[in-house]
This record gives structure tokens, C-alpha cells and sequence, in this order.
């Protein structure tokens, strides 16, 4: 029997880095969604992934209009704009690449790898991970509202939502594992008793 429970206790870590693994998948869908909230009721004009964040935003193609043509707009009627534009981002148009935003992947996969290993490193790298993940968000909406456009606002995205979901699901699934072993001792000592 103990064969047994060591053979189900094997599988459930190896299936525990699954969740992590399609966090990658996950972030393939936007992570944050830029919206006017004016009369297109707040419809995105942006929706950028984590993997573009990283390697750099170039708002001249990651921009819809009428957002584009209000942006060139502000920026030929007011060269003051330019100045505050280029404040936070001094290669306006473009973002410039947030590479350590990989370090966040690196943890992601680690927290896949610790599954088999530490479940409770594991649990640690996944926490750490989508607590990163959602203070790049609040980054974003900082940069956003420097930028000084009016109605402007960056909110989640889908993709932000799936990683954090799975990262929770693998944080319990890694609980589970070390709470199991405890529960399965308690049970053996009531039987014992018996």
C-alpha cells in the first residue's frame, strides 16, 4: 500500500508543474488593456502582452485609432506634450524593452521545476511571480497616468487573469502535496488505535 500511495504522491508533483507550465501559455494573451473611457465606452485601444512589454512597445503599432491620431494630434499642436511624453519614455513612440520582465518567467518556470523537487520553494516562486506580474500592472497605470492624457487608464488583462488563476491553482495543488503526507500519518495512527 505504501508503494502505492509513494506512486500516487509521484504523479501528483509531476502533474503539479503543469499549471505552471501553461502560465507561458497564458501570457500569450494580454496582460494589460489600455482604454479610453470616453464614447467608445472604454473599448481597448492597446492590448500588449507580456512578452511584448518585454522586448518593447512601439505605440505607433500597438495603438488604435482613434487613439494614434489623437496622440500624433496632441503631440503637433503642443510640443510641450512631446517633453512629457519623452519624461517617461525617452524613445516616444517606443517603450523602451522591460527585459527583466524574463526574470519573472524564469520564476515561473523554476516554481514548475521546485513542484518536483521543494513544493514549498515551489509555492514561494509562483507567489512571487503573480505578485510581480500584478505590480507591473500598477507600473503600467503609473506610466499612464504621468503621460497626462485624460480618460486614459490601464486595466488587467485576460492573460493576467489565466496566469494568476493557474499560479493559484498550482500553489494548492503544491499545498496538497505537503499537507498529504501529515493527513495520511493522522489516519494510520487512528487505525492504529483501533
Amino acid at each position: 500500500m505504501s508503494s502505492n500511495s509513494n506512486k500516487e504522491k509521484s504523479l501528483f508533483k509531476k502533474l503539479t508543474a503543469i499549471p505552471y507550465l501553461l502560465v507561458f501559455l497564458a501570457l500569450l494573451m494580454p496582460l494589460a488593456n489600455v482604454s479610453c473611457s470616453a464614447k467608445d465606452g472604454g473599448k481597448p485601444i492597446a492590448e500588449m502582452t507580456i512578452y511584448q512589454i518585454a522586448s518593447g512597445v512601439d505605440l505607433d503599432k500597438s495603438l488604435q485609432e482613434p487613439a494614434l491620431g489623437q496622440m500624433h494630434r496632441m503631440v503637433k499642436e503642443n510640443p510641450k506634450v512631446l517633453d512629457r511624453f519623452k519624461m517617461q519614455m525617452p524613445n516616444f513612440p517606443k517603450m523602451e524593452p522591460v527585459h527583466h520582465l524574463y526574470g519573472i518567467l524564469a520564476a515561473v518556470f523554476l516554481a514548475a521545476v521546485f513542484a518536483w523537487i521543494v513544493p514549498l520553494a515551489s509555492t514561494v516562486m509562483g507567489l512571487l511571480s503573480m505578485v510581480s506580474l500584478w505590480s507591473l500592472l500598477m507600473k503600467l497605470s503609473q506610466v499612464s497616468d504621468a503621460l497626462g492624457i485624460p480618460l486614459l487608464k490601464v486595466e488587467a488583462g485576460i492573460g493576467l487573469y489565466a496566469a494568476s488563476f493557474l499560479i493559484l491553482i498550482g500553489t494548492a495543488m503544491n499545498i496538497a502535496t505537503v499537507i498529504r503526507p501529515a493527513v495520511i500519518a493522522r489516519r494510520e495512527r487512528k487505525k492504529a488505535r483501533k
